[in-house]
């Protein structure tokens, strides 16, 4: 699968409406290939006094190049200089809306 922030989302849909420089042209969010045990790592790292599933055996990535360089210069413009795609960790604290547990 491949997980894309909504906030990285939204913040490439406010360059191309605002950025004079962005003239019609299509901004691919890629973000980052994982897999269903990443999201589970992440989840372990987070809740460690949780017991989760194990890890599914064979899970594949999926395995697709892009050029980032056009949606990452937009997100550190228009971000506050963000650098990167969020990490799924951020997604994840963000949308459960919970603390770590350490």
């Amino acid at each position: 699968m491949i997980v894309v922030d909504v906030k990285d989302v939204a913040l490439l849909h406010v360059a191309a409406v605002l950025d004079p420089e962005v003239d019609g042209e299509r901004i691919q969010a890629w973000g980052q290939s994982c897999t269903w045990n990443d999201a589970l790592a992440v989840l372990r790292k987070l809740f460690p006094n949780r017991k989760f599933i194990d890890d599914i055996p064979d899970a594949k990535r999926l395995d697709l190049t892009t050029d980032h360089a056009r949606p990452l210069a937009l997100l550190k413009k228009w971000g506050g200089g963000q650098d990167g795609w969020r990490t799924l960790e951020q997604t994840f604290l963000d949308n459960l809306d919970l603390e770590r547990e350490d």
